[in-house]
């Protein structure tokens, strides 16, 4: 898998603050995209703002639709239906990828199979002083300022699991083809509110 075969689909509600460090995250990746969604929920006039600004830098397609309340699974289903690539990597919009994040999804991405990755957590209180490529993580660690520290770095060879079961399926750092999105149908609209969906979408896939 090549990574300009990717379309990566950033999922985003009302937080243009956190977006605007998504995006340059995805700036620095050293592999990029085929191409960028943007699966935007109903935000506001601010996060148009930060897409219109990045759409100068980066190959980005805005997906929106009007704010009724937590319909994150039709938003994504649109961006899916929008997108080109044969593989489709999904990453929430308050989720600073690592410069070798794409390049890795291509590196994983296996027929028959589809790879969820992790996320660690930076303290909301000192997520200000941070910047993709600048952090001292040592620092960060120490101070308790991050928290599931060993999903914050990078290990020098992949640690793979491969699993059939249920257990921690999260939709925030996912990649699968196209082809089995295509067969389980995308996620579930049934499910409006936060919660469920990710774990129903992986469940179908690994029935799949």
């Amino acid at each position: 898998m090549r990574a300009g075969q990717i379309s990566l689909i950033i999922s985003t509600y009302q937080r243009p603050d956190a977006l605007e460090k998504v995006l340059r995250g995805v700036a620095r990746q050293l592999e990029m995209p085929g191409e960028i969604l943007l699966a935007d929920d109903g935000s506001g006039p601010d996060t148009r703002t930060v897409v219109e600004q990045w759409q100068k830098k980066l190959p980005l397609r805005h997906v929106w639709h009007e704010d009724i309340g937590f319909r994150k699974t039709i938003i994504l289903n649109k961006s899916f239906a929008a997108s080109t690539g044969d593989y489709l990597v999904l990453l929430d919009g308050d989720c600073v990828p690592h410069p070798r994040f794409i390049g890795d999804h291509a590196d994983l991405a296996e027929k028959s199979f589809w790879v969820q990755g992790r996320r660690c957590f930076v303290d909301e209180r000192s997520a200000g002083e941070f910047d993709v490529g600048t952090t001292d993580i040592g620092r960060a660690i120490f101070a308790r300022q991050i928290t599931g520290w060993a999903k914050a770095i990078r290990w020098p060879f992949a640690m793979v699991h491969r699993n059939t079961g249920q257990r921690g399926i999260i939709g925030c750092n996912m990649g699968f083809w196209r082809d089995d999105l295509l067969a389980v149908n995308g996620f579930d609209e049934e499910y409006i509110g936060w919660g469920g969906e990710d774990s129903d979408f992986g469940t179908r896939l690994y029935h799949l």
